[in-house]
């Protein structure tokens, strides 16, 4: 028996009620308000108890590698499991800490409004951590390589994460500058009013920056393929390139139709005679 459900009517006061679940590695228990307290099963890896607004403590699994536990309301911490690779916390608005798990590759903390900051995690590759309102500050992970901290609204600053390739930073009004990412490719950074300028970013390929009012002007990046830079009213330039999808709307400082688009279709048009015989007909 690889995985074992846990229905209400197992649950008696609190607790499961004389369920064997054998040698079963995953767990299943969501949607249960009655419970208040999960075994200490020794072989689990993987459990999944979202919803569970009562429980107040998750056991010290010693093997788990596996946590999904969004939306247990009535968690305030949770334990530094020794073994654990994937864990997602979201909507469990009053965690107020997070523990160093030292091989967590994976974390989902977003919407954990009591969360003032998190740990420097050696091994994470993927953080979302948007809606936290009340982050100060992200950590310098050292392997991250993808980052959502959208509408975290004290963030001043942002790490110049080595290894990141997408970074989203929506809605964060206080950061007034973002690092020159050596290889991000992916950067979403709309409603960053604060913002005056961004990187000239050797390797980004999409860059989303609308409602970014503070900007005037966009770099040239070497590698960019599209821009969306809508409701930059102070924006005076941008990249002219033929191979650039730059798309805008309410940029008062910029021509519409821009120049980009006129260069965009004499390059379509020109591949189009290249690749099509009927061209010449």
């Amino acid at each position: 028996m690889d995985y074992v459900s846990i229905e209400s009517d197992m649950v008696v006061d609190g607790k499961i009620d004389h369920v064997d679940i054998g040698d079963a590695k995953n767990v299943y228990c969501d949607n249960l308000f009655n419970l208040t307290e999960l075994p200490n099963w020794p072989n689990v890896t993987c459990v999944i108890c979202n919803d569970c607004p009562n429980l107040t403590e998750l056991p010290e699994w010693r093997n788990i590698k596996e946590i999904i536990c969004s939306g247990c309301t009535g968690l305030k911490k949770l334990p530094n499991w020794q073994k654990i690779l994937d864990i997602d916390c979201s909507d469990c608005i009053n965690l107020i800490e997070l523990p160093e798990w030292q091989n967590v590759t994976e974390v989902a903390c977003y919407n954990c409004p009591k969360l003032t900051k998190l740990p420097c995690w050696p091994k994470v590759t993927l953080v979302h951590c948007y809606s936290c309102p009340e982050l100060l500050e992200l950590p310098n992970w050292p392997e991250v390589k993808g980052v959502c901290c959208d509408d975290c609204l004290q963030l001043i600053e942002l790490p110049n994460w080595l290894n990141v390739t997408e970074i989203c930073c929506l809605n964060c009004p206080n950061l007034t500058e973002l690092p020159n990412w050596l290889n991000v490719k992916v950067v979403s950074c709309d409603k960053c009013t604060g913002l005056t300028e961004l990187p000239n970013w050797s390797n980004v390929e999409c860059v989303f920056c609308s409602d970014c009012t503070g900007l005037k002007e966009l770099p040239n990046w070497p590698m960019i393929k599209r821009i969306f830079c809508n409701h930059c009213i102070f924006l005076e330039k941008l990249p002219i390139r033929k191979d650039i999808d730059i798309r805008y709307r309410n940029c008062p400082g910029l021509e519409y139709p821009p120049l980009i688009v006129l260069l965009q279709t004499e390059y379509l048009l020109e591949d189009l005679k290249k690749e099509c015989i009927l061209w010449h007909v």
